[in-house]
């Protein structure tokens, strides 16, 4: 019994010893307002184990108060790295802190984008932390490496090339914020280069389309490569034509694009018409090419149609206010066959068809505008909208605000109509031969009128049959 009591009473001296000399290399800001300083020996950090594992979001939690240094030397200590998720954005923060304020000017930072690699230099700044590598699992932020040269912190932070990074500075240190991005195409946007300057142009009938980006910036692409990750692009471009930059996309089939900025960056997303625009029309111009449609004293059918529903209506459907997406089964003098015509609709993946025409008689005293819809397709579509409910309101849009007779809403198996797989209407916008339409409908003024009454209805059927998207 002796030799057990000894024994404990040893096993017990050797705890209190041991709990008594023990001093903690990390402490948190509570911590040291509790304790007082906590002297650390920089040369023994390197053999801390961090905590890299994530916590409640906490990914790196490093919070050191530095030695006593020399305060001739270095402006500041860099005595925090700490990595966490912002649960609510998805968003992940690594922030580099320094023990004192310091200039941030004097923080300098670079980024390679296409690599996924920051680099942030502290001059003038003592290591608290200490030489460092860590990998960081399951996280956007890869590695985190600290060195330091003479009075010089440097700071690398490897991660993935796929994210959003956004900088910010304050009186102790700064901070970066890891966003994901889901994107077909990421363009680093030249200093003074907003979203709102970009203009483009959709060649969706030759598969591609083109970004106009004001100022000559060939040479600075040449050193901040476009990123682009969509197998449906088959070649990115980049040209300059006179005082614009251009980029141009082509893609493997028709697709559609929408693009924003974030940051310093320009956003572009490119898929499949439906999963990019909220609301889908084809405009077709009636006749073209050797197809002349009708005629009467000089005037051709085919251009009429053309001018009012592309070149003039063009204005209004790629408009900023626009909320429909437009595309037209001929966008010039051209040919084009009524299967073709009606093909097109799927093809583009619309919501609606809209084909223009102007109708003829050997009677000079035919006048008058008449909208048609077939039987065969008046099914109500996934909007909850019937062909007969677009060629009413499309009908009553045109005898309010054109000063034209109404000959009605009437039924007629077109090809165009009967073939497509979406509400489909024709519209006969008056009478070519008419003696009293001919002078109405080759005016500048009311083709530009019909242009935006066409342009306002379906707009307007849009916003009461919503598509869902």
């Amino acid at each position: 019994m002796k030799y057990y009591s000894s024994l404990i009473r040893l096993l017990l001296t050797i705890l209190m010893i041991s709990i008594l000399s023990f001093q903690p290399y990390i402490a948190s800001a509570e911590e040291t307002t509790a304790t007082g300083d906590v002297e650390v020996e920089t040369d023994e950090l390197e053999d801390i184990d961090y905590d890299t594992d994530d916590t409640d979001g906490v990914f790196l939690d490093i919070d050191v108060i530095p030695d006593d240094y020399d305060h001739s030397v270095y402006s500041a200590a860099l005595s925090t790295v700490y990595l966490e998720e912002n649960t609510a954005g998805g968003d992940q923060e690594l922030s580099l802190l320094t023990d004192r304020s310091m200039d941030s000017e004097q923080i300098k930072t670079s980024i390679e984008e296409e690599k996924g690699v920051l680099t942030c230099v502290f001059p003038n700044t003592y290591n608290a932390v200490g030489e460092l590598k860590k990998a960081v699992t399951n996280s956007f932020v890869k590695n985190i490496s600290i060195s330091k040269t003479e009075s010089t912190v440097t700071v690398t932070i490897k991660y993935q090339s796929t994210c959003i990074v956004s900088t910010t500075y304050d009186e102790q240190g700064v901070s970066f914020t890891f966003s994901k991005a889901s994107y077909s195409i990421r363009i680093h946007l030249p200093e003074g280069v907003t979203g709102n300057q970009i203009t483009d142009i959709d060649y969706y009938y030759d598969h591609k389309f083109v970004l106009k980006i004001p100022g000559k910036w060939k040479s600075f692409y040449d050193q901040y490569p476009i990123l682009q990750r969509n197998n449906a692009i088959t070649s990115l471009k980049v040209s300059q034509s006179g005082n614009h930059t251009l980029i141009t996309v082509k893609t493997s089939r028709l697709q559609g694009y929408k693009y924003e900025q974030q940051g310093d960056y320009l956003f572009v997303n490119v898929n499949d018409p439906r999963k990019i625009y909220k609301n889908i029309v084809v405009l077709d111009a009636g006749h073209g090419g050797k197809d002349f449609g009708a005629r009467s004293r000089g005037a051709k059918e085919k251009n009429i149609n053309f001018k009012i529903i592309y070149t003039l209506a063009k204005e209004y459907f790629n408009s900023s206010a626009s909320n429909v997406k437009a595309y037209w089964s001929r966008y010039n003098d051209k040919f084009i066959s009524l299967s073709a015509r009606a093909r097109f609709a799927s093809e583009v993946q619309a919501d609606l068809f809209v084909s223009l025409h102007m109708n003829s008689a050997p009677n000079t005293r035919a006048n008058g505008m008449e909208v048609y819809y077939a039987r065969s397709n008046n099914g109500v579509s996934s909007m909850g909208l019937k062909s007969q409910t677009l060629a009413r309101r499309m009908h009553d849009q045109l005898e309010e605000n054109l000063s034209i007779p109404s000959r009605g809403v009437k039924k007629a198996e077109f090809y165009v109509l009967r073939h497509n797989t979406v509400p489909a209407i024709l519209i006969e916008l008056g009478f070519i031969s008419g003696n009293r339409d001919h002078n109405k409908i080759t005016s500048s003024g009311y083709q530009k009128n019909a242009a935006k009454n066409i342009y306002d209805c379906i707009s307007n059927v849009f916003k009461s049959y919503p598509t869902g998207r």
